[in-house]
């Protein structure tokens, strides 16, 4: 039960530190995408430089990291330059859905149950007016922008639960991810992104995302997978839209639609629907 609380806290703290990538998004929009990846994935490789023999594991281990916070992230920016950010996310955040959805399919004894259904029914329509306000509108221009956002909605909860059926590893393994998927980055923007010069007001922001979403985060979440129930995780992520939004509310320039408080309250009770699980039933 320790492991079960501890799991919970860490996932949230996790899905805190992620909502904030919105807010440094927007805060950094006037540089390149890649650019800004590379920098923070290398920073939040830095803690592996502690323990440097404990930070690179076997080959297929590292191969499975490096799809998943490479891939992920290079598939969600891409979807941002083929269609709409907006619509782009509303996507995106249904890999918290399909996490829940798809765990039974590594773990038999996770089951689906109709709580769980009905709570990413709740979270979905929620996410569906947060990121839209009832105006979305496919159109075929932009359809491989919303082919590589749902890639990148299914290759996070697919590498988050593959990972868990990979022999342990050491947290200190993350390091490792995170410095490859940097290099790849980095290449990726000296390859089709404009150079820049970057400014110290830019720079303390990508080094607090480093340190936080792109550095913490990924070790909370690695423990937080390994002692915890997926199901019980991915439902709490649901939450992910919704601290987004506060956080653009308060720092940025945008403002809070009744659309944004009605999407909130479904959100938050199909994400207290997906986490009955974490409570015993009495017999």
């Amino acid at each position: 039960m320790v492991q079960k609380n501890l799991s919970l806290v860490l996932a949230l703290l996790t899905i805190s530190l992620w909502a904030s990538l919105a807010t440094f998004g927007k805060l950094l929009l006037h540089l390149p995408p890649f650019y800004i990846l590379g920098a923070a994935f290398i920073i939040g490789s830095l803690p592996g430089l502690f323990h440097p023999r404990r930070m690179f594991p076997g080959l297929k281990t590292l191969s499975w990291g490096v799809f998943g916070y490479f891939g992920y992230h290079f598939c969600l920016f891409y979807a941002f330059r083929h269609a709409p950010v907006l619509e782009a996310n509303l996507l995106n955040y249904l890999w918290p859905v399909i996490l829940v959805l798809i765990s039974p399919l590594f773990f038999k004894e996770f089951k689906i149950k109709a709580h769980n259904i009905f709570g990413g029914a709740l979270s979905i329509f929620g996410c569906f007016i947060l990121v839209t306000g009832f105006s979305f509108d496919f159109k075929k221009d932009h359809l491989f922008g919303y082919i590589l956002a749902l890639c990148a909605a299914f290759i996070w909860p697919i590498f988050s639960l593959g990972k868990k059926k990979l022999p342990q590893t050491s947290i200190w393994a993350i390091a490792s991810f995170c410095f490859i998927s940097g290099l790849f980055c980095f290449l990726t923007h000296f390859l089709i992104e404009p150079r820049v010069v970057l400014q110290w007001h830019d720079a303390w922001k990508i080094i607090v995302m480093g340190i936080g979403p792109f550095g913490i985060a990924f070790y909370t979440w690695d423990i937080a997978l390994k002692h915890g129930d997926s199901r019980v995780i991915g439902a709490l992520s649901y939450l992910t839209p919704v601290l987004s939004t506060l956080g653009l509310v308060i720092f940025t320039d945008e403002t809070l639609k009744s659309t944004t408080l009605m999407a909130m309250f479904l959100i938050i009770s199909g994400s207290s629907l997906g986490i009955l699980d974490f409570f015993p039933r009495k017999r």
